[in-house]
């Protein structure tokens, strides 16, 4: 399948499967229990992290024309088009779910429902937009690679947290993102390989740069996502049995994918994606900001608010 083949594929695919999100009017939000809205009021920083998608597409335009700057093949840069329009759709639904998110949120702590109107737009453009420059941590293909495995983190969170709320109305919106979400996966796997398999040097440039891809999620650009983390951890269901079930669930949806991409040529095991994984929740662990260091191990430098 040609690269943009498999970009129309997911592009009629996404609109086929766009849900109505009823001019984000939800009429149901004066039913919301207080467990619900207890729960809503953790996901500030999620809503963050699906606004800063307009700071993931920035920068990943940024990262292509820099590339250009310096020399990279032309031939190369031109395989990249069809993540270059896919990214498009990426934002535009990841926007979506940030106003569901934010509209959530604001109601619940302020009793209000003009959220949107509220916005202020030159602070939500500095916030969600801009807030890369501290925060360069890939490289052209780990950025990419981050773009997908990060899906997987956000599919299998909103699955749990769909599980444990209680209003149907608000586990059907929920539902609608992970649905999105896994989609998301599913697209960004198929155009990565088409990449990958169009030229061995995409397919080496890839193989150099999987840790970051692997480990650091896309929300990592805006200067809550560390906060978050905290946050939400808990809000991931365990087996009473193993509590690392969530963890694994996530290496194991990382694995095949990687098994889908890299085959024979994938460097590392289940085992070893779940320790790697583990190691960094540690290493990041108490800390809810983070920025970019020249000097620092792994060009991050952890601090606490």
């Amino acid at each position: 399948m040609s690269g943009l083949t498999t970009l129309v594929k997911f592009g009629y695919v996404s609109d086929e499967n766009r849900w109505n999100a009823a001019r984000y009017s939800f009429e149901w939000l004066p039913e919301l229990d207080q467990y619900d809205r207890d729960i809503i009021k953790l996901l500030d920083c999620l809503r963050d992290g699906e606004f800063s998608g307009q700071a993931s597409a920035t920068q990943l335009y940024d990262l292509l024309f820099q590339a250009k700057s310096e020399g990279y093949p032309r031939e190369l840069l031109a395989d990249w088009t069809p993540l270059y329009s896919y990214i498009n759709i990426i934002v535009y639904e990841e926007l979506r779910h940030g106003i569901v998110l934010g509209g959530l949120h604001h109601y619940v702590t302020t009793g209000k429902t003009d959220y949107i109107d509220q916005i202020n737009v030159r602070e939500f453009g500095e916030r969600y937009m801009w807030c890369y420059d501290e925060r360069r941590y890939w490289n052209l293909y780990s950025y990419i690679l981050t773009h997908l495995f990060s899906e997987i983190i956000n599919t299998e969170l909103y699955r749990d947290v769909a599980t444990r709320v209680h209003h149907p109305e608000l586990k059907a919106t929920l539902a609608h993102i992970r649905n999105d979400e896994a989609r998301h996966i599913a697209a960004w796997t198929a155009l990565i390989k088409d990449l990958l398999r169009s030229d061995e040097r995409h397919m080496q440039s890839a193989l150099q740069s999987l840790d970051r891809g692997l480990l650091y999620h896309n929300a990592m650009v805006h200067e809550t996502y560390f906060e978050g983390v905290n946050k939400m951890l808990p809000l991931f269901l365990s087996e009473q049995t193993d509590k690392m079930e969530p963890l694994k669930r996530v290496t194991r949806q990382k694995y095949r994918v990687m098994d889908e991409l890299f085959g024979e040529r994938n460097p590392y095991t289940e085992k070893d994606i779940q320790d790697m994984h583990l190691a960094f929740l540690m290493k990041s662990s108490g800390y809810s900001r983070a920025k970019y260091s020249e000097e620092a191990p792994d060009n991050i430098v952890f601090a606490v608010a």
